[in-house]
């Protein structure tokens, strides 16, 4: 009976709890206006799923608890013990005592022990069904947003990638091309005709000479003067 108190009570605060839990987080999706749309309905069908469960956690233990304080499980212990009681002397060869009829209270009682804990395995098999299913909501979820990151970080990487090709293509033509970029010419518009120090002449320069660098000395010795006859 001790041991069946302790079940019930703990049942009960855990449902108790949970559900406090959860009325928190419903609370803070009503107060926050920027959470993303999907995260918001995932987080209030969460909400609701373990609310149902809290709630078939805590009458699962009221009934576990009902069934130890209303005195149904003893008097059932009490009946279950008379009918081994019974067996056991038809075991040792001794003739039973003819047993009582049952009375109408123990019919009733019985059937009544038996749909308490019918409706407590019942309540079970809800709560492992509703558990599952959280289960299977959060996995779906979080494989959706694993989905999500998955592809933006590919997608991250070949951008990545192409800038890198694009840079080693970029230097490549760099060096190819004499460390000129694509589309410059620095050759002269009018280039000597066999280009200069090589014995060309510059069309530029065709007719012009050269002035002297100094004037015309006279000479320092005049001529000398010839004999008359």
């Amino acid at each position: 009976m001790v041991v069946g108190l302790i079940l019930a009570a703990g049942l009960v605060v855990l449902g108790v709890g949970t559900a406090a839990r959860q009325r928190r987080t419903a609370r803070r999706l009503r107060d926050d206006r920027f959470l993303p749309s999907d995260e918001r309905a995932y987080l209030r069908g969460q909400v609701r799923r373990r609310l149902a469960i809290s709630a078939v956690v805590v009458l699962l233990g009221g009934v576990i608890g009902a069934v130890y304080l209303s005195g149904l499980q003893a008097r059932a212990t009490d009946i279950a013990e008379r009918r081994d009681r019974a067996a056991a002397e038809v075991e040792a060869g001794r003739p039973p005592d003819p047993p009582p009829p049952p009375s109408e209270d123990d019919v009733r009682l019985f059937k009544v022990w038996t749909a308490c804990w019918i409706g407590i395995l019942g309540l079970l098999l809800v709560t492992g069904c509703l558990a599952v299913f959280d289960l299977w909501a959060t996995r779906k979820y979080w494989m959706a947003q694993y989905r999500i990151l998955k592809s933006e970080h590919e997608a991250k990487l070949r951008r990545d990638l192409a800038v890198y090709r694009q840079t080693k293509d970029n230097a490549r033509m760099s060096r190819l091309g004499g460390g000129r970029r694509p589309g410059t010419d620095d050759t002269d518009e009018n280039p000597p005709v066999n280009g200069p120090g090589r014995g060309g002449v510059n069309p530029r320069r065709v007719g012009r000479r050269k002035a002297p660098s100094h004037p015309t000395r006279p000479h320092p010795h005049p001529p000398l003067p010839t004999a008359s006859p």
